[in-house]
């Protein structure tokens, strides 16, 4: 009963103690956080668990530990205020994967960022074709942030008394190179009339391709690798 008693308490100081110095330090939430954040959090818990399972250590330890991590932190937060070169070294910097309407591989590569996963992150903004895109800016948190071009920002055709007009979803044809044939066939299409298509945009080599996809509305969006 007393282990059961002693757990509860190192819990309770240990959650309060979290708390406060997340109050303090004023973190951002997990979702937003930069990996220095993110990072920060993982060794203060882990002083909370070694209280909870280590017989050894005291509880009165740990508050010590999260006081003092907390404490470096506020140092670091200080130093990176006031002299903006160290913000490279402490914090991820914000990169330009797309520049006027353009994929950089190369920022791409430096960030380990594939093709999958920033489409991923541009359906997250609602966006579903990169040719809507003129930049768009991979945050030291891991989303993207998009400025959309000028023909695509968002406006309501009420608005502008337009008719409805279908809307489909693009499906990426090629890939940083590679032709996905799973799509070709979801389409009804074959290789020989992807090749075609790409002659059509002075393409003669699909592994020339950083993407290409298709949406009913307009037809085949084609860009090669820079």
């Amino acid at each position: 009963m007393h282990s059961f008693f002693s757990i509860a308490v190192e819990l309770s100081v240990g959650l309060f103690a979290l708390l406060i110095l997340t109050k303090v330090m004023g973190r951002a939430s997990l979702s937003e956080s930069t990996p220095f954040d993110f990072i920060s959090m993982i060794v203060v818990g882990d002083f909370v668990s070694d209280a909870i399972y280590d017989p050894e250590t005291h509880i009165f330890k740990v508050i010590f530990a999260i006081l003092f991590w907390g404490i470096l932190i506020y140092i670091i937060d200080i130093v990176t205020l006031k002299f903006h070169q160290s913000r490279g070294f402490f914090e991820s910097q914000p990169a330009l994967v797309i520049n006027k309407g353009k994929i950089d591989r190369n920022v791409m590569k430096k960030n380990r960022v594939d093709m999958n996963h920033l489409q991923m992150l541009l359906r997250d903004r609602d966006i579903f074709s990169f040719r809507e895109i003129e930049f768009a800016i991979l945050e030291s948190n891991g989303k993207v942030s998009v400025i959309r071009k000028p023909e695509y920002e968002t406006t309501k055709r009420g608005d502008l008394d337009l008719a409805n007009r279908s809307i489909s979803v693009p499906v990426t044809l090629i890939s940083d190179g590679v032709i996905i044939n799973r799509n070709l066939d979801r389409l009804g299409k074959t290789e020989q009339w992807l090749i075609s298509e790409l002659k059509k945009h002075s393409i003669e080599d699909p592994k020339k391709v950083m993407i290409a996809e298709w949406r009913n509305e307009d037809g085949l969006f084609v860009q090669k690798i820079l």
